[in-house]
């Protein structure tokens, strides 16, 4: 055989021999699949949930509805700082009662996207804007577990 035949031999079954070493994995550990998380892609909360936990899958949303009276002044807002594993979508919403009585209750409405995985503590005050000095009359508190 002559030389320049035997090297191209020998190329062809080296990159033969690298193909197939390539397509078997190498031979090491078949690498994991990741886990699917078993935590919910949407969570709601109310009044009711007050320093409870809620687990929320990364990427999605958790929809706060707090009772709120805007006819006294009050109104629910982010305790600062918020957690990092959430970020406020937009501004809170004001639902009106279905009622016709004055000054009757209505619902405030946060919604938050969970960004970040990890533990991490939504606190909103009740408070009214031109009363800096003062307390929030109410305190909701939520621990939030995003997988």
């Amino acid at each position: 055989m002559s030389r320049s035949r035997f090297t191209r031999s020998f190329l062809l079954l080296t990159a033969l021999g690298v193909l197939a070493v390539g397509c078997s994995g190498g031979g090491g550990e078949p690498s994991p699949s990741p886990t699917p998380s078993t935590a919910p892609s949407a969570a709601q909360v109310t009044d009711a949930d007050n320093g409870s936990t809620v687990q929320l899958a990364r990427g999605g949303t958790l929809t706060v509805s707090l009772e709120s009276n805007a006819s006294t002044g009050f109104a629910w807002s982010v305790a600062e700082p918020g957690p990092a594993q959430l970020e406020l979508q937009g501004e809170p919403v004001y639902v009106a009662p279905d009622s016709d009585l004055v000054g009757a209750a209505g619902t405030q409405v946060f919604t938050f996207a969970a960004t970040t995985a990890g533990t991490g503590a939504l606190t909103l005050d009740y408070t009214r804007s031109f009363e800096e000095a003062v307390p929030p009359e109410q305190t909701f508190t939520l621990t939030v577990e995003v997988e």
